[in-house]
């Protein structure tokens, strides 16, 4: 073999190894292509928790909205979490489900814990 071609050989396999060497380097270094998708995947799935985010905000300023400026529904929300029976109204109790089924087990004598309804009396 005359001397050009062998290092013509050397020069070819160099430069086809510097490609590959940056062709590997391209798709898994630190900013490959790899690092690209996983990167485009996260901002998915941020944008999407973020309009889930908006969306919950906006229901909390509406109920802000609705607890600063309507009585009825303050006076709802009120009734509901602390339990308040209003004038005019009848309580009733009614056994839980949990009460229910261990009712057969339990010791005769105990109450079940009571589960509470609101209905309005009309008539004074």
């Amino acid at each position: 073999m005359s001397r050009s071609k062998v290092s013509r050989f050397w020069l070819v396999s160099a430069l086809a190894l510097v490609l590959l060497a940056f062709s590997l380097f391209t798709a898994f270094g630190e900013r490959g292509l790899l690092q690209l998708w996983r990167l485009s995947e996260e901002k998915k799935r941020l944008s999407e928790k973020s309009f889930r985010l908006h969306q919950e905000n906006e229901v909390l300023r509406s109920t802000i909205n609705s607890l600063l400026h309507n009585d009825r529904y303050l006076e709802k929300k009120a009734r509901e979490d602390l339990r308040f029976v209003g004038p005019g109204e009848i309580v009733y109790q009614f056994a839980s489900e949990d009460s229910r089924g261990s009712r057969d087990e339990s010791v005769k004598g105990q109450a079940p814990s009571p589960r509470l309804s609101w209905e309005r009396n009309e008539h004074p």
